[in-house]
Formats: C-alpha cells, sequence, structure tokens
C-alpha cells in the first residue's frame, strides 16, 4: 500500500510535469498530441490533466508577477540594444554612454 507521502510526492511530480508541458506550449505552441491514445475515456482525462497544467502555470505567472522578485524583459528590444550597442562601437569606437555625456 502506498504511504502518504509516497502519494503526495508522486502527485506534486505530475503537477510539475504538468506545468513544464503547460510552459512548453505557451512558448513554442507545440502541444501533446494525444492521438496516439486509444481510448477516448484517456484522451479525455489527458485532456482535462493538460487543462489543469495551463491553470497551475497561469496561477504561478501571476504569484510571480505579484512578489516583486521578477521583472518582464522584453527580449527583442534587449536583442535590438545590444546589436546597437555592438554597431555603434565598430563603427564609432565609442560607448552609447560616452555619446551621451559629451551632448
Amino acid at each position: 500500500m502506498f504511504q502518504l507521502g509516497k502519494l503526495a510526492h508522486y502527485s506534486f511530480d505530475l503537477i510539475l510535469i504538468s506545468i513544464i508541458l503547460a510552459g512548453i506550449h505557451r512558448n513554442t505552441g507545440l502541444v501533446f498530441d494525444s492521438s496516439h491514445f486509444s481510448s477516448v475515456d484517456f484522451r479525455r482525462w489527458f485532456g482535462n490533466y493538460l487543462a489543469f497544467g495551463e491553470k497551475c502555470y497561469d496561477s504561478t505567472v501571476s504569484l510571480l508577477r505579484m512578489s516583486g522578485y521578477f521583472k518582464q524583459k522584453n527580449l527583442i528590444y534587449d536583442m535590438v540594444d545590444r546589436h546597437a550597442s555592438k554597431f555603434l562601437k565598430e563603427q564609432t569606437g565609442r560607448d552609447l554612454d560616452d555619446l551621451q555625456k559629451n551632448q
């Protein structure tokens, strides 16, 4: 018979896996293809499992945003800024901070 600790551990692991799958879905658009499962009932259960992971993912992201320990970065803006600074340094031999100080 399962001990309560093992049951809690396995449940927590299953929740983490569903959250990881939700994160993959949100960030890449990749979705687990459950059509390979022959049982319609299992496909329905698995769909509910993935939906639960999406809800947990949303709750976790919301909690992290409100915590104040995390800030959102714009990855595209940061990449463009990095490349622009590199280009400016190559063309002028100066950093953006140097140019702003002289103005």
